[in-house]
């Protein structure tokens, strides 16, 4: 999980690049058409390729349990009942976006044997098509790897601690010895335990 973590790191800061770079056109964009009367060529399909990339960091919305969920029903039932689904539904979306990622991954690679470039900004298609496919690659793997985790706890009946930490990876989440206030409640005794065994 290491390297998938260290991905979807990579992944988020490009996202935040892609934000910026996003805003700033939008800004540019209107007060060119507010002061020059005039649009700025291609702004239109930048938008387009840059909104696309905003959805790179996938791997880390699901690593730090950031998906929206709707959890009226299951919510309501036994940690047992709750961890089982949980494994259920992230095989389920990792082979989604295992498919999402290679139907993209195809695609890049078409457009790029067939030389397709964006119409007005004159670049090439494949290297945008190329970065979603691969983040989606990341985010199917990550998923994987939770629900994984998920199995190994389950088998040793580590129900609670997986209901408490929902999909979130805490290595991801919180840092390597990083807590939060709803860290499974064993995590935080054996940190306590820690620092009063250095006290003594």
């Amino acid at each position: 999980m290491k390297i998938i973590r260290g991905l979807c790191r990579l992944f988020v800061w490009l996202c935040m690049i892609f934000i910026v770079a996003m805003m700033l056109l939008m800004v540019a964009e209107v007060l060119s058409r507010a002061i020059l009367n005039k649009a700025i060529l291609g702004s239109t399909e930048w938008a387009q390729v840059l909104l696309c990339c905003t959805l790179s960091a996938f791997g880390a919305a699901v690593l730090t349990n950031r998906m929206t969920k709707v959890d009226i029903v299951t919510s309501r039932m036994k940690p047992k009942a709750q961890v089982l689904m949980d494994i259920v539904m992230l095989f389920l979306g990792a082979v989604s976006i295992g498919f999402l990622a290679a139907a993209q991954g195809a695609y890049a690679l078409k457009v790029y044997r067939q030389h397709v470039f964006y119409t007005n900004i004159r670049l090439p298609q494949w290297p945008f098509v190329a970065v979603f496919a691969m983040s989606y690659a990341v985010a199917a793997i990550a998923t994987l790897g939770v629900t994984i985790r998920k199995i190994v706890s389950a088998s040793k009946g580590a129900w609670e601690k997986e209901v408490r930490l929902g999909d979130a990876d805490p290595v991801f989440a919180y840092g390597k010895h990083g807590m939060s206030s709803w860290t499974p409640t064993e995590l935080q005794e054996k940190k306590q335990e820690g620092g009063a065994d250095r006290g003594a």
